[in-house]
């Protein structure tokens, strides 16, 4: 049997050797089994590269069982980048023929590999990929990656693309939590009166850089090419860096699109469209998702700028009060129609409302003597708050 397993390996390390110069057989009756059950990870990486196209049911499922047992633990390539390797080539034989991989198998990989995780969740029955979603969205929860955290922007990408496919499927699910994380920024101006105001932008202010060339690298000596997999939103159908492949379909809600690209290994992504984490933008885009409307028909945004004129303290605070009046009953308005669509409990519905945060900005003349502060407002409820920005 040893001599018999050897040259199994032997015939099969040929055969790649002829598929790196152009003149591969995928059809060859080299068994794979052996391959996969090596205990060199190259030729691990060989079997699943073989099995991409003529693999049967019993080496689908040694694959399978190879998936879910991962050891979790194991996040990055550089641990042991054979074994990492390996299993990459392994999920791409996976997604690339539509198998089945198990919740305990997605849960084994899904933070070593994020993107492939979230690809093979979708294609789970809801009823078992919902326990993982949410887990990823839960544990997307007061994560603020550091530069270079490359864990915990996996962690946010996992969560925004979870509470996605939430909102779609299963919305009572996340629509306490989401609308309790909602946020609203009112922008005051404040002119002197018989002026205009001034309208700022506080949100999603920045316009991204263009878009970087991918520069791919040398593949591994020995192995077969090795594919990783990127998710990307709102990828458009051309940008500065070129064509664009068009990218498979993952989830659509709140007007955003996520999709899939299959890269090889070696190529430095740019990652350019990144899915963005829940914020306040996308999360309102979530909260119409959950609502069956547009993003624009809500009844508040995620930003609103008004002028308040000023001509004395108390006509400024009765004004102001007016205005935070009809922005809470707004975000009131939103909290009620979730209710009335099953997706909050009725005491969800009495103590949950999105945040108002009211930003208020000086933009009075200069005077002599120079304008006294502008007064503090007392905000009644605690989900909204106030504060005087320094910036002019």
């Amino acid at each position: 049997m040893a001599r018999l397993s050897f040259s199994h390996i032997l015939i099969s390390v040929l055969i790649f050797a002829s598929a790196a110069t152009g003149l591969a057989q995928r059809g060859s009756d080299v068994p794979i089994e052996p391959l996969l059950r090596s205990h060199d990870p190259r030729l691990v990486a060989l079997g699943a590269w073989q099995a991409a196209e003529r693999g049967n049911d019993a080496e689908i499922a040694i694959m399978q069982e190879m998936v879910e047992r991962w050891d979790p633990a194991q996040r990055h390539r550089y641990r042991d980048g054979d074994r990492y390797d390996a299993m990459t080539a392994i999920l791409d034989t996976l997604i690339q023929r539509n198998e089945f991989v198990s919740p305990a198998g997605v849960s084994a990989i899904a933070y070593a590999f994020p993107d492939q995780a979230l690809i093979l969740a979708a294609r789970l029955p809801f009823n078992d990929a919902e326990p993982l979603l949410l887990s990823w969205y839960e544990n997307g929860a007061g994560v603020r990656p550091a530069q270079g955290d490359t864990e915990g922007a996996d962690r946010l990408m996992m969560a925004r693309v979870a509470a996605m496919m939430l909102a779609r499927e299963r919305p009572r699910d996340i629509a306490s939590s989401i609308l309790a994380d909602s946020l609203e920024r009112l922008a005051v101006s404040v002119p002197s009166e018989g002026y205009a105001g001034v309208d700022r932008c506080l949100v999603d202010c920045v316009a991204k850089p263009p878009c970087q060339w991918e520069a791919g690298g040398l593949p591994r000596v020995g192995w077969p090419t090795l594919f990783q997999y990127t998710l990307e939103e709102n990828r458009p159908d051309a940008d500065n860096t070129g064509p664009l492949v068009t990218g498979s379909p993952l989830i659509e809600a709140g007007g955003d699109r996520i999709t899939y690209r299959r890269v090889e290994t070696e190529v430095r992504l740019n990652y350019c469209y990144s899915p963005a984490p829940l914020n306040s933008a996308t999360r309102h885009r979530l909260l119409a998702e959950m609502l069956g409307v547009d993003d624009k028909r809500m009844p508040w945004s995620v930003q609103e700028n008004i002028t308040v004129p000023w001509t004395n303290d108390a006509q400024f605070l009765l004004d102001l009060n007016k205005q935070v009046y009809l922005e809470e009953s707004q975000l009131r308005a939103t909290v009620q129609r979730l209710y009335a669509k099953g997706l909050l409990t009725r005491t969800e519905a009495a103590s949950i409302r999105p945040k108002l945060s009211i930003i208020v900005f000086d933009d009075r003349q200069p005077t002599e003597p120079a304008n006294l502060a502008l007064p503090q407002f007392q905000a009644q409820d605690s989900r909204t708050s106030y504060r005087i920005s320094k910036w002019r």
